[in-house]
């Protein structure tokens, strides 16, 4: 058997040699759309002047995805808007077209510079608030596009801390959560704090007390000082396009 063994052997190192895979060097075409449906609301006075505005993007939670845009109306920031709170920022509100996965980020970056051509946007002042759902693309958000936000605000949502310190060192962090948050761990939120806080990155983290994954929402939002705090946050001024 052995003989045998090391004839075929023999005979197969005898034969043609084997033909090697081709891998050709390509560059895609495709192009993604920017898709997506959105609110946009623009600050009282914004028609009658000529100045420059801050930006909030804002990232709605898991139950608002789809096509039916007036979800995005029934909470978060929209809600606030539609109550008559006065925002004194433009709102982009881009609606996740997935009920089940996490908002597409490159979409929503087009649509966001799309939003920036055609309105009077202050781009040192554009800044992203996420919740649930959102949070987590608020904190990818800052992760793949760095040079565009100067505040972060992401609301009982998680991440990926391995990728933080790819955010801007100028960006400047808000972190909410409740104690009693039953579908994303508090934990989450302060495992990506404290990265922050060892990056020297400007990091805030607030923990609400008694307050569930569905309450938390309100209560960031009508934390004392938010508005006042995202007001002053800014990036290195950028040429106007």
């Amino acid at each position: 058997m052995t003989r045998i063994s090391v004839a075929i052997g023999a005979c197969l190192a005898l034969g043609p040699a084997p033909v090697m895979a081709e891998q050709k060097a390509m560059t895609a075409e495709a192009r993604i759309p920017a898709d997506l449906h959105y609110l946009l609301s623009t600050p009282r006075g914004y028609e009658m002047s000529g100045e420059t505005y801050p930006l909030i993007v804002w990232l709605h939670g898991g139950d608002q995805g789809g096509s039916e845009i007036e979800k995005v109306r029934s909470s978060g920031l929209p809600a606030l808007i539609e109550g008559g709170r006065d925002i004194p920022f433009i709102v982009f509100s881009p609606q996740n077209p997935s009920e089940e996965l996490l908002y597409p980020i490159e979409k929503v970056k087009a649509a966001l510079d799309e939003v920036m051509d055609r309105y009077r946007v202050d781009p040192s002042r554009v800044s992203v608030v996420g919740y649930s759902r959102g949070a987590f693309g608020a904190w990818a958000m800052a992760e793949q596009y760095p040079e565009t936000f100067a505040a972060v605000v992401p609301i009982a949502g998680g991440g990926n801390r391995h990728y933080l310190n790819r955010t801007n060192e100028k960006a400047a962090f808000w972190v909410f959560h409740g104690t009693d948050d039953e579908v994303i761990p508090l934990s989450d939120s302060v495992v990506l704090y404290e990265r922050l806080k060892t990056l020297k990155r400007d990091a805030r983290l607030t923990v609400f007390e008694n307050t569930s994954h569905q309450a938390v929402e309100a209560a960031a939002l009508n934390e004392t000082g938010l508005w006042d705090w995202l007001q002053k946050q800014r990036l290195a001024s950028k040429p106007t396009p």
